[in-house]
């Protein structure tokens, strides 16, 4: 007898018709939906640590080897003196550099909202790019292949004094 007693109260329980419930004052409360196993799911709705402002430029016509070279020179350094580095650095891999440079201030000004004076270089990687090949005539109807290399170059800038980053 008790185990028909349980599963009739447990049925009741299911089939029980949707009431309207009413909070103290008296006003009709919206009964919650019913729940399921899946997760909620927002669109485009992430939560996520805030991004290091960094900017990117792809397909430099310059090989990666000789941009590495610049890289080499500012790398870990403040902006200030990144920036006066690249100004009067005689490579050509230089002019490039600067341009990803300012374009990651500009995203941290104004995206972060942070003051660039205070930033520092905390990536730079060059990367390579596809190569582009060509052909030159030579000699006795002969070709021989000429590699034309690209890179992609990312500088990352951050806080001095963020402890996010770690230095003090």
């Amino acid at each position: 007898m008790s185990t028909e007693t349980t599963a009739e109260a447990t049925e009741a329980e299911v089939e029980a018709p949707d009431v309207e419930a009413t909070d103290a004052e008296g006003t009709d409360v919206e009964a919650p939906e019913a729940t399921t196993n899946e997760p909620a799911r927002s669109d485009k709705v992430r939560s996520r640590k805030p991004a290091r402002p960094q900017a990117t430029a792809k397909f430099v016509r310059v090989s990666a080897r000789k941009a590495r070279l610049v890289a080499d020179l500012i790398r870990g350094k403040s902006v200030p003196e990144a920036q006066a580095i690249l100004a009067f650095s005689t490579r050509a891999a230089a002019e490039p550099v600067r341009k990803v440079l300012e374009s990651a201030m500009a995203n941290a000004d104004h995206n972060a909202g942070l003051d660039v004076r205070e930033l520092y270089l905390t990536r730079v990687t060059i990367d390579e790019g596809p190569t582009m090949r060509r052909f030159r005539p030579r000699a006795q109807g002969r070709a021989s292949r000429i590699n034309k290399r690209t890179c992609h170059i990312t500088i990352g800038l951050g806080q001095y004094g963020s402890e996010a980053e770690g230095r003090a």
